[in-house]
């Protein structure tokens, strides 16, 4: 079953970007008269026919539409300092997504290596994700803020983790999380210098509670997507 991408199915018609026209037309060989799967990242799934097959501009009818409940019980929000090479938050972003994850923001910290982030690139990379992990909904992604202004934000009804290498006595994540999860969480995850004593100091105060994810030093991405997996596994127990 290949998912096609349009971010708003209000209407009875379709129209590609060039982009997905030239992956449709070109790329699967689709001509007028196929039908498509058309999902718009919010839950709606549509059934359309292609009334013009332009590999820049691909257009058709919608035939029927039908909308999707979540297929988690439970929202998870996942906080991360970005890596100097961004070419490991995007394979992070790629298997997150595939695991299960309803946001993602991006902090910078005090030892965080980069100050930037091309969120349209992310955002391709989520579409292409949920394309093909056959999902209906897209995470919400987040510019990236300082640290400081991230905790300013408005996380009251969330349980919230952040992972910490330096206290050994800290409880591992895994005995922290509920069985099922809570309705809504939220997991930072440092850079590779870890966060500062002053960041966990003021995470602290604003209700979180510091986490361990074993005895092994992870990177950014790895710890990432094994936090992301014991969310997923506790809501299968």
């Amino acid at each position: 079953m290949q998912l096609f991408y349009l971010a708003n199915l209000d209407s009875n018609t379709f129209v590609f970007s060039e982009e997905e026209s030239k992956h449709c037309v070109r790329v699967l060989r689709k001509k007028i008269g196929d039908q498509l799967i058309l999902i718009d990242g919010k839950g709606t799934e549509a059934i359309a026919i292609i009334d013009s097959d332009n590999p820049k501009k691909c257009s058709g009818t919608i035939l029927s539409k039908k909308t999707h409940t979540p297929n988690r019980n439970y929202h998870l929000h996942l906080a991360i300092a970005p890596t100097k090479s961004f070419d490991r938050m995007e394979w992070m972003l790629e298997k997150a997504i595939e695991i299960g994850v309803d946001e993602i923001s991006f902090i910078e910290t005090s030892n965080s290596e980069r100050a930037k982030i091309n969120l349209a690139r992310c955002e391709k990379i989520a579409i292409a994700a949920i394309k093909q992990s056959k999902q209906y909904y897209l995470p919400q992604l987040n510019e990236l803020v300082s640290f400081e202004n991230f905790m300013k934000a408005n996380h009251e009804n969330a349980s919230k983790y952040i992972a910490w290498c330096e206290e050994e006595s800290t409880q591992h994540l895994f005995k922290q999380i509920p069985c099922p999860p809570a309705a809504k969480s939220l997991l930072l995850i440092g850079p590779e210098g870890d966060f500062t004593q002053r960041e966990i100091e003021l995470a602290l105060k604003k209700g979180y509670q510091t986490c361990s994810l074993g005895n092994s030093i992870l990177r950014a991405e790895t710890a990432a997507i094994f936090g992301i997996s014991l969310f997923a596994a506790k809501a299968q127990e």
